[in-house]
């Protein structure tokens, strides 16, 4: 499909988080803790936080979208029996050679969200990481991982957020309608630019409501036990690389962000 050439494309050139290493070589330890730092410290931490890394401990767990391997770390640390995919081949390379500079041999193959090549109820838990939004059939990937997970086995899974200020007024209102941007193309176009890339390529990038996300949850036939929204920096804010912003406490834009942040988080239990 030509949706899932382009992901391919697109992280393969670029792995997530290119964007905070910029200048910096993806393999590297410099690449790999420069992005850690800035992601895990600033621009995913009020998401990360709600994710219980400690829990995993000896667990079989499966990473749909493992990019380079930024979680898998956590996962790893916390003796998990980490699993990880992704649709990019250059990417299974990464977070192997990203997780060897810790002492961690993580089992991690190219694979595809929506057909796992897994049999039936081989994990204890899964998680994904703002991936399941670029592929075309969302709803078929959650019944894979239903598939795949054990009778109670957890699924947690992250989502950039329709509802959020980034999305309605950032790149809609204003980048879109306000500054002209309907001139260049479809609103689809300017939310794929989006993800930082080198590759020339525009990938697919979905957004959803919260009961979007718990309503496909359920139709895979999950239990939703929670569902949070989280993540507003001021960068996500109009004009946010400005100055415009500043006065305002990150812990002011954390608790608001708790209504109208960038990213959905979902913790279900498979029935």
């Amino acid at each position: 499909m030509l949706e899932k050439q382009r992901a391919q494309r697109v992280w393969g050139a670029t792995p997530a988080g290119s964007g905070l290493a910029k200048g910096m070589l993806p393999g590297t330890r410099e690449f790999f803790e420069s992005v850690r730092k800035l992601r895990n410290g600033y621009e995913l931490r009020s998401v990360l936080k709600l994710i219980p890394f400690a829990a995993f401990s000896g667990s079989k767990i499966l990473e749909v979208g493992c990019g380079a391997g930024y979680d898998a770390l956590d996962f790893c640390r916390a003796g998990a029996e980490y699993t990880g995919i992704d649709i990019a081949f250059e990417n299974v390379g990464r977070t192997k050679a990203h997780l060897a500079l810790y002492g961690y041999e993580p089992q991690a193959v190219q694979g595809d969200a929506e057909f796992l090549s897994f049999p039936d109820q081989s994990f204890d838990a899964a998680f994904s990481n703002g991936v399941l939004h670029h592929t075309p059939d969302t709803a078929l990937s959650f019944r894979e991982i239903r598939r795949v997970l054990r009778p109670g086995g957890t699924f947690w899974v992250i989502l950039y957020n329709r509802r959020s200020v980034f999305y309605g007024l950032s790149l809609y209102l204003c980048q879109y309608i306000l500054m002209g941007g309907y001139r260049s193309g479809k609103f689809s176009d300017r939310l794929a630019k989006i993800e930082y890339t080198t590759s020339g390529e525009l990938p697919l990038v979905k957004a959803y409501t919260r009961l979007e996300v718990s309503t496909i949850l359920r139709q895979a036939g999950f239990i939703v036990e929670g569902l949070w929204v989280r993540k507003l920096n001021r960068e996500d804010l109009p004009g946010g690389d400005r100055w415009l912003w500043r006065w305002i406490p990150q812990t002011v834009l954390d608790w608001i962000g708790r209504g109208v942040g960038w990213y959905i988080i979902a913790k279900a239990v498979r029935s």
